[in-house]
């Protein structure tokens, strides 16, 4: 199997989760695979999948840290604005998928190209 850092999570939103009351030294695990129900946490849905959440530890007083949710960011857990251009490159990358022919209602996610069925 590819590493994390190859694999395509699917887009929880196309846009930032705001975040409040977290305490310092606090230690959040940050949803990678884009299936959670706990956006941004982790919920457990990566199982299978190969990818992992992130252990991101606070560790300064904030009132609101805005952390991703496309799972596009290049600074996680936070949100880079990477949203705003992923509709178009996420579209492209599942219409050149390899493995498209195989994306059937069944498959939880396809870390090719980061589809999901409809949930």
């Amino acid at each position: 199997m590819a590493d994390a850092e190859t694999l395509h999570a699917a887009v929880a939103s196309y846009g930032p989760c705001a975040i409040k009351d977290l305490k310092v030294g606090e230690t959040k695990y940050w949803c990678r695979c884009g299936l959670s129900k706990k956006q941004p946490w982790c919920d457990g849905s990566h199982k299978d999948t190969g990818i992992t959440p992130m252990a991101w530890k606070v560790d300064k007083e904030q009132t609101v840290f805005y952390m991703c949710a496309c799972k596009q960011t290049k600074n996680p857990p936070f949100c880079d604005g990477t949203h705003t251009s992923a509709p178009e490159e996420v579209e492209k990358r599942k219409n050149a998928c390899a493995k498209k022919d195989g994306h059937v209602q069944e498959c939880k996610l396809c870390t090719n190209c980061g589809w999901v069925p409809d949930f």
